[in-house]
């Protein structure tokens, strides 16, 4: 099944211009992490759909936006906001399909801008500013992975424990993550490392001394993308939920992966994202949120 195509989620993201409500993180105004994983959007043609599986596998709930556009929907966990969904605008020729954006906290989204045509990448997106969101934009990094930045209006959430069913780390997956990782610190003003995280070697993107993310090197023709995981407490049993619901498992667990413990799945229109049981006794490379 064929991912939503970018035009689709980008215009999705436009419409919302035109609503003033609680539609970012809640965080303290002024208060910002530059280079954290801040708010996370699932486009999709389905929301009805999205919200029943979404629910059942991770026990999130939603919170409509009154007036938004384009269906925008809150996503929560016990512990608070983890991001939004919204409907896209399927285009004639293609398959149903959904895709996850990560957006990274930034003072400036246009300066990110400038940054990204100056090292390689393309902007999809404008900068816009959103009432009750902040300034957003979208753009493509030099390999094709799409990403997002935000300036948020309300500020940044503190850098807490992750809670279950919330974002616990990011990894991109890219054919050079020595020219990935110069990209994405000249755009957020990442430190770089070569660190170990899950039993891979990893170049670590960090800031506020906070590993925020890792880029792995992919092999072959395969294409460059962000992959978000979400923490849950039993890698099993989240999957058989997963399946239960009308998704698929993209990647199984396996013994070298953190023994088992994180997985890959994919939602019933083709949304992908991460799933990882973080042992306690393991050190944690980091809070996202």
């Amino acid at each position: 099944m064929r991912r939503i195509p970018v035009l689709a989620m980008v215009c999705g993201l436009l419409a919302l211009g035109a609503a003033a409500a609680p539609l970012g993180p809640d965080g303290t105004a002024g208060r910002s992490f530059p280079g954290k994983f801040s708010w996370f959007d699932l486009a999709t043609d389905d929301p009805a759909g999205a919200r029943t599986f979404y629910g059942a596998v991770f026990g999130w709930t939603f919170s409509p936006v009154k007036d938004a556009p384009a269906s925008y929907t809150l996503i929560r966990n016990e512990a608070g906001k983890v991001g939004g969904l919204f409907r896209h605008a399927r285009p004639k020729d293609a398959k149903s399909g959904a895709r996850w954006l990560s957006l990274i906290s930034v003072a400036d989204p246009a300066a990110a801008a400038r940054v990204v045509r100056e090292q390689g990448g393309q902007v999809l997106l404008e900068p816009k500013a959103v009432a009750g969101r902040g300034t957003h934009a979208v753009f493509r990094d030099p390999e094709g992975a799409v990403f997002g930045v935000l300036a948020a209006e309300g500020g940044d959430p503190p850098d807490t424990p992750v809670e279950d069913g919330d974002v616990f780390w990011l990894d991109l997956f890219a054919h050079d993550p020595a020219r990935e990782a110069a990209f994405y610190a000249a755009v957020a003003g990442y430190e770089v490392a070569v660190g170990e995280v899950a039993g891979r070697t990893r170049t670590l993107l960090a800031s506020q001394g906070i590993a925020r993310a890792g880029i792995t090197r992919l092999a072959g023709a395969e294409k460059a993308g962000w992959l978000p995981y979400i923490l849950v407490a039993d890698v099993p049993a989240t999957l058989a939920r997963a399946v239960s619901s009308g998704g698929r498992v993209v990647m199984a667990p396996r013994p070298d992966l953190l023994d088992g413990n994180v997985a890959v799945i994919a939602d019933p229109r083709g949304g992908v994202i991460g799933i990882v049981n973080w042992h306690d006794e393991a050190p944690r490379p980091g809070a996202p949120r």
